[in-house]
C-alpha cells in the first residue's frame, strides 16, 4: 500500500488549476488548489502539503511575498519544497524566487509532461519516494510501467513513440471513459485543441498497429474521441453470440 503524496497549487489562472490538477490527479497525487496567498495560508494553518506550486504573480499577496512569510514562520509548511510558476522569462525574479526559498520554477506556457517530472523529482528528493505507485497498470496481457515508459503485450515490448505510448497509458488510466481529441491534446501536447484531429487520429492509428490483436480495446466513439475497453469485455460478448 502506498501513501498518496499532497501537491498545494496557488495560482488565480482557473484553466491552468483545472488542467494541471487533473493532470496530477491522474498520476495519483493529492490536489488542493487556492487561487490566492490567503486561501493558502489558511490551509497551511490546518494542514501540510508534500510540494507547493506558487505563481509569482498572485492578486494582493504575491507569490514572493507568501514565500517569505512561509520560511519564515515556525510552521511545518516552511520546510515544504516549492515550484514557482512565472511568465517573466528574465533571470532575475527566477534567482529572486530561488534565494527566497523556491526549490525550482517554471515558465508558462510548460508542457503537462515536464510539470509532472519537476515535481515527481521534487517529492523524490524531499520525502525518499520510490514513484512505486506508479509501477505497473494491467489491462488483460498489456502490461505498462509508466516510470520506465514500457509497454509490453505478453513479454513484447512494444516500439511506441513518447506520444503513443502517454495516449495509451491515459486510455488505459481512464478505461471504460471516452478520451476527447481536445482532453488529449491539452494534457499530453500542453495546448488547446484547435482543430487538430489529425494529429490524434495518426498517432491512435499507430498506436493500433503496435498493439495487433488488442487493437479491438481501443473503441472509436464518434464525433468525440476514444476509449479504452477491457480485452475480457470481447470474450463475454463473444460467448453471449455463440451460445
Amino acid at each position: 500500500m502506498y501513501v498518496k503524496h499532497t501537491i498545494l497549487i496557488i495560482d488565480d489562472e482557473l484553466s491552468l488549476l483545472k488542467s494541471v490538477g487533473e493532470r496530477l490527479e491522474m498520476e495519483n497525487f493529492n490536489v488542493i488548489a487556492c487561487t490566492t496567498a490567503e486561501q493558502a495560508l489558511e490551509t497551511l494553518a490546518r494542514f501540510t502539503p508534500d510540494l507547493m506550486v506558487v505563481d509569482l504573480r498572485l492578486p494582493q499577496m504575491s507569490g514572493l511575498d507568501f514565500c517569505r512569510h512561509v520560511r519564515s514562520t515556525e510552521n511545518p509548511s516552511r520546510l515544504v519544497p516549492i515550484i514557482f510558476l512565472t511568465t517573466d522569462r528574465t533571470e532575475v525574479s527566477k534567482v529572486l524566487g530561488l534565494e527566497l526559498g523556491g526549490d525550482d520554477y517554471m515558465t508558462k506556457p510548460f508542457s503537462p509532461a515536464e510539470f509532472v517530472a519537476r515535481v515527481k523529482a521534487l517529492i523524490r528528493r524531499s520525502t525518499g519516494w520510490d514513484g512505486a505507485f506508479e509501477e505497473t497498470m494491467v489491462s488483460g496481457s498489456l502490461d505498462i510501467n509508466y516510470s520506465r515508459h514500457e509497454a509490453k503485450i505478453s513479454d513484447r515490448l512494444l516500439d511506441l513513440s513518447p506520444k503513443e505510448f502517454e495516449i495509451l497509458y491515459l486510455l488505459v488510466k481512464k478505461r471504460g471513459r471516452v478520451m476527447t481529441r481536445e482532453f488529449l491534446m491539452e494534457r499530453i501536447w500542453g495546448r488547446p485543441y484547435i482543430n487538430t484531429s489529425r494529429v490524434i487520429d495518426t498517432h491512435i492509428k499507430n498506436l493500433r498497429k503496435n498493439l495487433g490483436e488488442m487493437q479491438k480495446c481501443i473503441i472509436t466513439v464518434e464525433g468525440l474521441g476514444y476509449k479504452w475497453e477491457e480485452p475480457e469485455n470481447f470474450t463475454e460478448k463473444s460467448h453471449k453470440v455463440h451460445s
